[in-house]
């Protein structure tokens, strides 16, 4: 499947790169904790460094010096459980492509998805758990708010409406409650389960406190251009057009690092470095797929640790 991913990506005048794994900075995100480690000096003196929970950051700055449309299969590293669907070591396919948007990026992973499953199957069907998927388009493509009315019965993402419709779930909720907790204890309760279980599904529109490093859409700044791809339930890839304002991300991830504080991640800092570089790359669109997702998914796996090391399977 690698070889079909860069065959794929080449064949349309991309460059393959690498980046580190560790860095001196940690990927700001509020919803993903980074993984910690110490490296030692020349003079033995231990340093902070984090494993990189994508590589994000580092594509961006050669994106800052020129580099054009770009992409990379790589390691990452979070701090999360394990489960059918998660592993906290996993590799990502992650690309941007300069002088385009989400739309476009939307068309290139729908055609990405395609080639894939085409190359490994032989047909552009994927069978999983129990169901058949045809990846023919069109695909099924929904805004965020109409996922949420249709299978939460929540009309907007205001705090209230949320915590009213958690409650009437059974949950209890607290003024300390952030506004992202009650999103996301819905979401994952009653939304994402249900995304992509017929055909698969393009949920775009993401509010604004959903996206650190997304442009807002320029009708509407509480929303973002960004994008999440479903098969099955099953959360495959991540996309938007890239925020090029280096004062507005500044903001952001002021905020991410001090609720992640709050939460006991330590020695995190923002990265001078990165404002600089978004600042100065053109107007580009990104997208991170998990590779050890596709597999699952085009394979038929039930669980993501069959197709991760050690598997050998030779379809990958």
């Amino acid at each position: 499947m690698d070889a079909a991913v860069r065959s794929f990506f080449q064949g349309r005048g991309f460059t393959e790169i690498s980046t580190p794994l560790a860095t001196p900075f940690p990927n700001l995100d509020p919803n993903i904790r980074p993984l910690p480690v110490d490296i030692r000096d020349p003079a033995g003196r231990p340093a902070r460094f984090w494993l990189h929970t994508s590589p994000e950051p580092s594509m961006k700055r050669l994106l800052a010096e020129g580099s054009g449309n770009i992409f990379q299969i790589c390691r990452v590293f979070r701090d999360e459980e394990m489960s059918a669907q998660h592993r906290s070591e996993f590799t990502m396919l992650e690309w941007y492509m300069v002088d385009a948007d989400y739309r476009e990026a939307i068309r290139d992973t729908m055609d990405l998805v395609r080639s894939a499953c085409r190359a490994v199957r032989g047909e552009e069907i994927i069978r999983w758990a129990g169901a058949s998927f045809d990846l023919a388009p069109p695909w099924e493509v929904l805004t965020l708010s109409e996922a949420f009315r249709r299978y939460a019965g929540v009309d907007s993402f205001g705090r209230g409406d949320l915590a009213d419709a958690l409650e009437s779930l059974g949950y209890r909720c607290a003024q300390s409650d952030r506004h992202e907790d009650l999103f996301f204890r819905l979401y994952l309760e009653k939304v994402e389960p249900e995304l992509g279980r017929v055909r698969p599904t393009v949920v775009t529109d993401y509010p604004d406190f959903l996206g650190t490093m997304a442009r807002p859409k320029a009708d509407t700044p509480s929303l973002l251009e960004r994008f999440e791809v479903f098969i099955g339930g099953v959360e495959l890839a991540n996309g938007y057009s890239e925020l090029t304002d280096g004062d507005i991300l500044r903001t952001r991830l002021e905020k991410v690092a001090k609720d992640l504080g709050r939460e006991g991640v330590e020695g995190l800092a923002v990265d001078e470095d990165l404002l600089d570089a978004v600042s100065r790359m053109p107007d580009c669109t990104g997208v991170s797929l998990g590779m050890d997702r596709l597999a699952m998914l085009i394979l038929g796996a039930e669980d993501i640790g069959q197709v991760v090391y050690p598997f050998t399977g030779g379809a990958t």
